[in-house]
């Protein structure tokens, strides 16, 4: 589930409008609509602050295949941690399957001249 699908429904669920978070978050009512249509995807410390308004951690804020490594029992700070995102692109896995492909052929290549 993407990021602003999960905060639509926990704002809801919370019974609050969209002013009402961006007041919360001191930003811009436009911007927090554009988290929660996808449009884009708010910092860390954003983050951070939309955890704590909806009583989440930040990992059951992020969208599935990313994650927040620290050290600081889930709150953030300025050496907390970073996000991951667990899934390579489709282009990566794309790039690295021909490779291995070529790899073999070579493999193969030099096989073939060995047994000669």
């Amino acid at each position: 589930m993407k990021i602003g699908q999960k905060l639509k429904g926990m704002r809801i669920e919370k019974g609050f409008s969209t002013i009402e978070v961006a007041e919360k978050l001191d930003i811009s009512e436009s911007t927090y609509r554009r988290f929660e249509s996808d449009k884009s995807f708010p910092d860390i410390f954003i983050l951070d602050k939309i955890a704590k308004i909806y009583d989440k951690t930040l990992n059951d804020l992020l969208p599935e295949g990313m994650t927040v490594i620290n050290n600081n029992n889930g709150e953030y700070s300025n050496n907390a941690g970073y996000i991951v995102n667990q899934y390579l692109s489709e282009k990566v896995v794309e790039q690295y399957e021909i490779r291995l492909k070529e790899k073999d052929e070579q493999i193969a290549l030099l096989k073939s001249l060995l047994e000669k």
